[in-house]
């Protein structure tokens, strides 16, 4: 009798330690969120960024920028930096190198947006931005459209 209760005990002390460690292991694996909605940001979080935007409110550009754009405010917000218009151009957004924001509305300082470094959604954006830059046609010295 002693011998059949050591072994149903050894028996279930195995599986109490066996589900442990995978309930333990499961824990210890959770992923950090890869999207976060932010209104505070700084463009110069953003290393060689690439802007799609369908409406540029008044921000200053760094330099380095490449940008497609719809419509814009300003235009001496963008002397300086490599320009194109294209009137298809729908949403706003700046992809880096490491992360993007995704803009809900006209890029302008502390708008609503969403950051993301997910890689899948990155490749796209960097996708749509390549090819709306092939697309898009070299800026005028004219006025700026309204």
């Amino acid at each position: 009798m002693d011998v059949i209760g050591f072994i149903v005990g050894f028996i279930l002390g195995v599986i109490v330690v066996a589900l442990a460690i995978e309930l333990g292991m499961r824990r210890s694996h959770t992923q950090q969120p890869t999207s976060r909605p932010t209104h505070t940001w700084s463009i110069d979080e953003i290393q060689n960024p690439r802007i799609i935007a369908e409406s540029l409110g008044a921000i200053k550009l760094p330099k380095n920028a490449r940008v497609v754009v719809n419509r814009y405010q300003d235009k001496d917000v963008l002397k300086g930096i490599e320009v194109k218009e294209h009137p298809g151009i729908r949403g706003n957004y700046i992809v880096g190198d490491d992360r993007a924001l995704i803009l809900s509305g006209a890029l302008a300082p502390n708008a609503l947006g969403v950051w993301t470094i997910e890689k899948s959604m990155l490749e796209k954006l960097n996708g749509y931005f390549e090819d709306s830059w092939c697309k898009a046609s070299h800026m005028d010295n004219d006025e700026p459209e309204a």
